[in-house]
């Protein structure tokens, strides 16, 4: 990464930031026709500039590493119905107009290709990036999923493979989509700002954390069959997850209450919702010193179910800490 992400913002609208970020541009345009490694951050920055250039600054359509680009932005203008028969709209310039027919029609099939060529990536067991690793495990077990629905599990009748060819390719997709999100999530920050602490404890918030919170428990309307999984809404960001996790636990640190508990399973109350945080003892390989052991952060939820919160009702003392954040201590 040759710029870092604060570099890849206009920090106001004068003369010399204007030369700044254009400086970086043209070197990040050489770079990439080139065809020199950017980071995700510097692929966004290059692409846009070239999207909103007011003069001719090529298309992005002749940069590779415009792809992940293109398609992030082609995903969220056609995920909600990808039939095409739907109306869509995207943003051309600075204003947002309906995207004609033909060019509909090229576009989906780029996604439809897209998803041909994610199904060979997360088809393949063992990827040098861990991220790769975790969001492949995660789509083949969407895949099997889907494939065991009732709808599907006899055959294709009355428009059966087509419904299945749909959904099928709308999880392809929403993963190709959330491994580019992830991607520019550990990009943000160092290392160590994803290693979160309570009662003297480390927890590593990594690659497995982002992406099984990621696909099962954000995106509901995406989903194609029920996942029997609950659904976090406005109170908490994919790309601050960690630094909001980070503040909470902080907090509850300072106030000493869950002290020698065990972090199994860590509930709390914030916004006046439910939410449990699940942790587990794992074991690593680290270079020079062989098998580590660490706990890992394993997913976080919003609590719906009634079983749960009836239990967390009557086995659990709610302990305010301030007026967002109550957390819940054994009886």
């Amino acid at each position: 990464m040759k710029y870092k992400p604060a570099e890849l913002t206009l920090r106001d609208d004068s003369e010399k930031e204007q030369q700044r970020t254009r400086t970086i541009f043209e070197d990040l345009r050489h770079l990439a026709k080139d065809n020199k490694q950017l980071s995700e951050h510097e692929k966004n920055f290059l692409c846009t500039g070239i999207k909103l250039s007011a003069v001719d600054d090529d298309s992005i359509d002749n940069y590779l590493a415009c792809d992940n680009f293109k398609f992030k932005f082609l995903y969220l203008i056609y995920f909600h119905d990808l039939t095409g028969g739907g109306r869509y709209s995207m943003p051309s310039k600075l204003e947002m107009i309906e995207v004609p027919l033909i060019l509909r029609q090229q576009q989906l099939q780029y996604l439809n290709d897209k998803s041909t060529e994610w199904l060979a990536i997360i088809n393949t067991l063992n990827h040098t990036e861990e991220l790769l690793n975790q969001v492949s495990f995660e789509a083949r077990n969407e895949l099997k999923g889907l494939d065991s629905q009732e709808e599907f599990k006899n055959g294709f009748m009355f428009g059966g493979r087509n419904r299945y060819n749909a959904k099928r390719k709308a999880i392809l997709l929403q993963s190709k989509y959330i491994y580019c999100i992830a991607k520019e999530i550990f990009e943000t920050a160092p290392v160590e700002e994803f290693i979160l602490a309570i009662n003297g404890e480390n927890l590593e918030f990594n690659e497995f954390s982002l992406v099984h919170i990621l696909n099962r428990h954000y995106a509901e309307m995406v989903k194609q069959y029920s996942v029997g999984k609950s659904f976090h809404t406005e109170d908490f960001y994919p790309r601050m997850l960690h630094t909001q996790l980070a503040d909470i636990f902080k907090e509850v640190d300072n106030s000493g209450v869950l002290k020698n508990a065990d972090l199994k399973r860590i509930a709390f109350k914030f916004s006046a919702s439910d939410y449990i945080v699940y942790t587990e003892l794992k074991t690593k390989q680290v270079k020079g010193v062989g098998n580590v052991q660490f706990r890992r952060l394993q997913t976080f939820y919003p609590v719906n179910e009634k079983a749960v919160i009836d239990e967390l009702r009557s086995d659990y003392v709610l302990i305010q800490l301030n007026n967002d954040l109550a957390v819940y201590t054994k009886k």
